[in-house]
């Protein structure tokens, strides 16, 4: 295994994003590689005045639970980068790693929406 390895973690909380983390926390220790979490907001134009009032709450709620995941992979020993993203969670995503070079992608099979197709998440089907 490479010796610097960059794993990507799309995180979103859920029991799935949960494992995948954990998965990733283990990989990274046996790399000595370092993980990025990505949380995208979804925001779109269409919903804008109802979510505006709220954006600063789901702000913080989402900070907090990154900065939870990031204290929890560095008890382990792991370096963490977190970043949050606003817009389409696959476009983002895509965007991002489009940008950045990493040498694998870890994240789970569903989150937190309901609307997932019979194996994979909206998300994840996009992504693969």
């Amino acid at each position: 295994m490479s010796k610097y390895m960059k794993i990507l973690v799309p995180f979103d909380n859920s029991p799935s994003s949960l494992r995948a983390l954990s998965k990733a926390i283990a990989l990274a220790n046996i790399s000595n590689g370092s993980i990025t979490l990505i949380h995208v907001i979804s925001y779109h134009k269409a919903v804008a005045k109802i979510v505006g009032p709220y954006k600063g709450r789901l702000i913080t709620h989402v900070t907090k639970f990154l900065r939870d995941a990031q204290k929890y992979a560095s008890h382990l020993d792991t370096d963490t980068d977190v970043k949050i993203l606003h817009g389409s969670p696959a476009e983002e995503i895509l965007k991002f790693i489009k940008s950045k070079k990493f040498d694998v992608i870890i994240m789970g099979k569903t989150g937190t929406s309901k609307l997932t197709g019979p194996n994979l998440g909206s998300v994840s089907n996009a992504l693969v």
